[in-house]
């Protein structure tokens, strides 16, 4: 049995998991800017209670599978850099951390890339070698599968920086330090601006709404709104052509799509689907799309393949 742990910037997940089954599983607040030792002292002693609750003794625990946000070392299990989040993640000795506090030998990757190795092993992705998964979130998250194997790349960024290819040059500013990345066009974070600067904004529905999020966006734009209707057709378009473009590099067999997009997932897909058949070479017929299989738990399926052999 493998503890898992997937940390996010504002919330973190953890479980059990054995033999690719997800035996329980919890979610806790997260803080980015606070003290990354003291959350996972909290998360390892939930992790701890959560044996107790369910009669596991500790002690048969094997392993412990750590996701994080950044560059990882899947290596050196090292944090090579961050974006804002848990920055003194880059000194923390997370080996050292697991075998005081746990007793546990302990390996790590990054959170997009689990998600990938959960739906490989487990999910959407089975039975191909040529995978990239994209999910759509505050960010917009990628990593792939090349000739069956994680592609981590020179310095482990390999894959997984697709929510930072340039797609509109000189753009708006990306938290990268870059300029018009996918994530300035079409993504989480930026969707609030991207309304409050849309000209017809004074006049839409959207306007007296107490947050902005794609579930509101879809919702407005089903019911006629133009401002909605014209932010989501942007957003669709601007992703769709950005996976002709990662087709055009990777060349997978399948793409998975994961994130909340995926709660209604055939209008997102058909939209992809023409947009690929449009420009894709070839018409990327060769490109099957599919819904994540586990949209909610393929990093802890992710994090507890990381121990192959158990």
């Amino acid at each position: 049995m493998i503890a898992t742990i997937d940390m996010g910037g504002t919330s973190t997940k953890f479980g059990l998991v054995h033999e690719g089954e997800i035996i329980c599983a919890s979610i806790c607040d997260a803080d980015a800017q606070g003290s990354l030792q003291g959350h996972l002292d909290e998360v390892l002693q939930r992790l701890k209670v959560m044996c107790a609750e369910r009669g596991v003794d500790f002690s048969d625990i094997e392993g412990l599978g750590l996701l994080s946000t950044g560059l990882v070392d899947s290596l050196q299990m090292k944090v090579l850099s961050t974006n804002g989040k848990y920055d003194e993640a880059v000194d923390f000795d997370f080996v050292g951390w697991a075998q005081r506090k746990a007793g546990l030998p302990l390996r790590m990757e990054n959170d997009a890339r689990g998600a990938l190795l959960g739906e490989w092993k487990y999910g959407a992705a089975r039975g191909v070698d040529n995978v990239l998964m994209v999910t759509f979130g505050t960010g917009v998250g990628t990593a792939v599968i090349a000739d069956g194997k994680p592609l981590r790349g020179a310095s482990f960024s390999g894959g997984g920086l697709g929510g930072h290819i340039i797609v509109n040059s000189g753009g708006r500013a990306c938290t990268c330090g870059g300029q018009g990345c996918l994530e300035t066009e079409a993504s989480g974070w930026v969707l609030p601006l991207l309304i409050q600067e849309h000209p017809l904004f004074g006049e839409s529905s959207l306007k007296g709404l107490a947050q902005w999020g794609f579930r509101e966006l879809v919702e407005h734009a089903n019911a006629g709104d133009p401002c909605a209707s014209e932010i989501w057709a942007h957003c669709l378009a601007t992703w769709g052509e950005a996976l002709v473009s990662f087709i055009h590099l990777i060349d997978p067999q399948r793409i998975v799509i994961g994130g909340g997009l995926m709660n209604d997932p055939e209008p997102v897909l058909e939209s992809f689907r023409q947009t690929i058949t449009r420009l894709a070479w070839g018409g990327g017929a060769q490109v099957e799309l599919v819904k994540a299989e586990h949209p909610n738990n393929a990093a802890l399926l992710g994090a507890s393949a990381l121990f192959p052999n158990v």
